[in-house]
């Protein structure tokens, strides 16, 4: 009797041992929201770090056409175009968390604000690409901004240039 009194006591004890453990789900990674501005100090949910954000969009590169694998072509990389040619950015994002937002801001001579676009990268994602088609734009020198959470990671220049003088 002593025993089973000794063995019902160790199974209670252990019960409620377990009872006590939480089970805690990996929690993912915050997506901040984009914002053209920087956010003070890195303790707000929609701020990354210079360098935390940097990590995460790798290699942008502009040029005249997209490679199969969303990337361009070193032979097709160049910042003059004729007007009315796109303008193809791509970057490498396989180290940003799936969800994350990415913004391009394109600007025109003057810094006059042309356009905007963004994209959320998907799981498994190598590439991600933006472009502009320059129908109507001016001659003059263009630039896009790259944005993810409250980080400008890379500005893009490039020009409008003479159909003849293109595609350098």
């Amino acid at each position: 009797m002593r025993i089973h009194r000794i063995s019902l006591g160790l199974a209670l004890v252990g019960a409620l041992s377990f009872a006590g453990c939480k089970h805690e789900e990996p929690q993912a990674e915050a997506t901040p929201a984009v914002t053209e501005s920087e956010i003070p100090g890195t303790a707000a949910q929609d701020d990354l770090s210079p360098i935390e954000a940097e990590t995460r969009v790798d290699d942008v590169t502009i040029g005249h056409s997209l490679a199969a694998d969303g990337s361009i072509d070193s032979s097709q990389v160049g910042d003059n175009f004729a007007p009315g040619e796109m303008v193809h950015i791509a970057m490498k994002v396989g180290d940003t968390p799936p969800g994350s937002a990415i913004k391009i801001v394109w600007y025109g001579p003057e810094d006059k604000r042309i356009d905007e676009a963004t994209k959320t990268v998907e799981a498994g994602q190598m590439y991600l690409n933006f472009d502009a088609d320059t129908k109507g734009w001016a001659k003059g020198d263009y630039r896009a901004e790259i944005w993810i959470g409250d980080e400008n990671v890379n500005t893009e220049r490039f020009q409008i240039v003479d159909a003849e003088n293109a595609g350098k």
